[in-house]
């Protein structure tokens, strides 16, 4: 079979994926015996930024607050499919 060559292939890295492990797709708890897991965890750990308590709760309701707006967004876009259908066939 002969092999495809690319003309635009300029031979530079996009990603380097030599680092990146397969995970076991049966079973995944098999890296915690293999130390792999708890060494991400604690890599994990220290790079995780910590909030206060205030910032937390700013963040919870700014979400909150995002949430109810597409809520009522969709709840007044029913309301008014209702009316109108209520109009058409009344």
């Amino acid at each position: 079979m002969k092999q495809k060559t690319y003309d635009d292939d300029d031979g530079r890295t996009i990603a380097d994926m030599s680092g990146v492990q397969r995970d076991s797709m049966f079973l995944p708890r098999s890296l915690k015996q293999h130390g792999t897991f708890a060494e991400k965890e604690e890599e994990e750990e220290a790079t995780e930024p910590q909030y206060t308590n205030e910032q937390r709760r700013t963040a919870v309701g700014g979400a909150l607050t995002a949430a109810m707006l597409i809520a009522g967004v969709f709840i007044g876009a029913g309301a008014i499919v209702i009316a109108i259908l209520t109009l058409i066939w009344h």
